[in-house]
């Protein structure tokens, strides 16, 4: 953890992350960056790595980019989630960089980059609410 992080802040993968392998690579004050090593499940029957995977994948990491900057004793949640596949992964490991580009009162918004092997997979957009 750097120095500009919150003290309190020591983020933990949620069981979901955990179970897909989702990895916290680093996070600091409205940026976080995941990654996960593909394994044989999380492939379509088409031989290609599941859009559901990306999706998680993005939400983890924008999720992240949040709770490092959210009120302390607060909880935040989805509220909108969107991503555009650009092109499907060449490669073992994907890896999302995810910043807060606006933090409001209640409402956060969050751009996700994913990329395979440092080429462009997905981007993707999310909106998140304090609850």
């Amino acid at each position: 953890m750097s120095e500009e992080q919150t003290p309190y802040l020591t983020l933990a993968m949620s069981p979901y992350g955990s179970l897909l392998g989702i990895e916290l690579v680093e996070y600091s004050p409205g940026h976080a960056l995941c990654r996960i090593k593909l394994v044989p499940h999380h492939y379509n029957t088409g031989g290609r790595v599941h859009g559901g995977v990306l999706s998680s994948l993005a939400d983890t990491a924008a999720g992240v980019a949040v709770r490092t900057i959210r009120p302390e004793g607060r909880l935040s949640a989805t509220t909108d989630l969107n991503i555009a596949f650009i092109r499907p992964p060449q490669g073992d490991t994907l890896e999302a960089i995810a910043e807060v580009i606006h933090a409001g009162k209640r409402l956060y918004r969050v751009e996700i980059s994913i990329h395979c092997e440092g080429k462009l997979i997905a981007r993707s957009s999310a909106t998140f609410m304090l609850v």
